[in-house]
C-alpha cells in the first residue's frame, strides 16, 4: 500500500462538554473505509431518487388500456 500506509488517519469531529468541537484522529482501517463507501453509495442513491421525483413526468407516455397491466 505504500510507505505511509500506517499513517493514514481519519479526522472526525465530536462534540464535547466544553465549548467548541473536539477533533479526533483515528486510523483509517479497511473496514472503516468500506463502511464509508457504503454510506456514500446510499446517500448518492437517495439523492438520485429525490432528483428523479422532482423532475417533471415525461409528456409522451402511452396510456395503457384499463385493466391491462
Amino acid at each position: 500500500m505504500g510507505a505511509f500506509w500506517g499513517t493514514r488517519v481519519l479526522e472526525i469531529v465530536k462534540s464535547n462538554n466544553s465549548p467548541g468541537l473536539l477533533w479526533k484522529k483515528i486510523k483509517l482501517t479497511t473496514t472503516r473505509k468500506n463502511n464509508a463507501k457504503k454510506r456514500l453509495r446510499r446517500v448518492w442513491q437517495n439523492e438520485a431518487v429525490l432528483r428523479a421525483c422532482a423532475e417533471d413526468p415525461p409528456k409522451n407516455t402511452s396510456m395503457a388500456e384499463p385493466g391491462v397491466q
